[in-house]
């Protein structure tokens, strides 16, 4: 009799997809969370690696492994310029800058070769955009630090002057980064000033007008010293101020900026809008990311954790989309009507139905808490004959699925019952009243954990 299940592989690990086959909003959600959760670390390494190994790889992109890698190395580096997008975008709003900046990349309908070029002229579009953010970053830095490090400028060199030094060496700090120079008079100067520039050329590329202006005003008080030792103190607390707190920090808001990119992710934000209440508490964390992200706040392992979960909340019912859209198909392409079960929210159930059960019966398939596709048999009408013919029907259509599961990378093993399972009996108003047939308390329990309404 009907009854029967698929028992699904966790669908943690897909198969890659085709290198000049465009990937799905799943399996596009599914890379940017894992992006994500590999960190900033290995979304910088995913960046700097992508168009070498695709031109290494070129000839070889019908190897699985290759494949997966490749993806791997797509989604990272996506994940990296959209991460850089959204700090950039938070710091040119700061400082009033209005910049025509890229979209962030959504891998889905995208190929191998669109990502790397979408990647590469993005990246090429934030070098340029970050340089007018940082000219205006240093105007307004300008403005605030001279009235603060005035009260310094009791000897030459002058406030204005030590500040236009340092800001020279923080705008050339990509290019000279690891080498340092100065022009200067005295032995002692020449020391302090390279030291300096050493530090700064430390400083992360994306620290904020904020960040900018702490190791500007710690950079000046340490070249304005006159005696050694308190020259070393202030030097030694400079590079306190950047390699201790101020980069640090950047790393946390980097951090924040990439799970952003994740929860932002156009599916993963869908499935989280959706979620009905009550919403997870952990969903309140991307508020709380977007206030780190434009520097009004710090991460912490609260955010953290929560961002985490909402990402995983969204994963498993990415998953749960996948696996149904996949079993909707695979049933119609054998012949069944599949339309929405008894939920309408984006039901997690489908009801399938074919011509030759002449509307005598129909079947639900569902996917119950343990992510296993579950099917049985419903009888419509008190007079449906041919239960045995429908669930014999029904059992071998499901052989068929788990076989077009399998060959679409879902790991998929059919399991029918050993023991008869009669159909439910659902009957439309006016052709009898609505009865359950009796069944093991098993199925039952299995069926109405899904669908109380079963059990009214």
């Amino acid at each position: 009799m009907s009854g029967g299940e698929i028992a699904v592989v966790p669908m943690g690990i897909l198969l890659a997809p085709v290198a000049l086959v465009a990937v799905g909003a799943g399996v596009a959600a599914t890379m940017a969370i894992r992006a994500a959760q590999a960190g900033t670390e290995a979304t910088g390494r995913a960046l700097e690696q992508f168009a070498d190994e695709m031109e290494r790889s070129a000839n070889a992109q019908d190897d699985l492994a290759i494949r997966t890698r490749l993806w791997e190395l797509a989604a990272g580096s996506v994940a990296r310029t959209n991460q850089d997008l959204r700090l950039l975008a938070a710091r040119a709003e700061k400082s009033g800058v209005r910049l025509a900046l890229p979209r962030p990349i959504d891998l889905t309908g995208r190929k191998l070769a669109d990502t790397r070029d979408l990647v590469a002229q993005a990246q090429v579009s934030l070098a340029g955009l970050r340089a007018a953010v940082e000219q205006a970053e240093a105007v307004r830095e300008r403005r605030t630090l001279l009235v603060e490090l005035s009260a310094l400028a009791d000897s030459a060199p002058s406030a204005a002057e030590v500040l236009a030094r340092h800001q020279t060496v923080l705008a050339s700090r990509n290019q000279s980064r690891g080498t340092v120079s100065a022009k200067t008079h005295k032995v002692d100067e020449r020391r302090v000033h390279a030291e300096i520039d050493a530090i700064l050329c430390q400083l992360h590329e994306d620290a904020s007008a904020d960040d900018r202006a702490e190791a500007l005003t710690a950079a000046a008080r340490a070249e304005q010293q006159k005696s050694t030792s308190m020259s070393r103190t202030y030097l030694d607390a400079l590079a306190r101020t950047v390699r201790k707190d101020i980069n640090p920090r950047i790393a946390r808001r980097r951090e924040a900026a990439n799970l952003l990119a994740a929860l932002e992710q156009p599916l993963v934000a869908d499935v989280i809008t959706d979620a009905a209440p009550p919403r997870p508490p952990c969903f309140d964390s991307i508020e709380r990311l977007r206030a780190v992200v434009r520097g009004d706040a710090d991460l912490v392992d609260d955010d953290r954790r929560d961002a985490h979960s909402a990402l995983n909340f969204a994963q498993v019912e990415i998953n749960r989309r996948r696996l149904l859209d996949g079993v909707a198909e695979a049933f119609s392409g054998l012949g069944y009507s599949v339309t929405a079960g008894l939920q309408v929210h984006h039901s997690a159930t489908l009801s399938v139905s074919r011509q030759a059960w002449r509307g005598g019966h129909s079947a639900d398939v569902w996917i119950d808490e343990a992510g296993r596709v579950r099917s049985r048999l419903i009888r419509l009408a008190p007079e449906a004959d041919g239960e045995a013919g429908r669930c014999a029907d029904l059992n071998d259509s499901l052989r068929h699925v788990g076989a077009e599961l399998n060959r679409h990378g879902i790991g998929a093993k059919v399991h029918l019952p050993s023991e008869p399972v009669p159909a439910l009996m659902r009957f439309a108003p006016g052709t009898g009243s609505t009865t359950l047939s009796s069944f093991d308390d098993s199925a039952h329990s299995a069926r109405t954990q899904d669908h109380p309404e079963e059990n009214r």
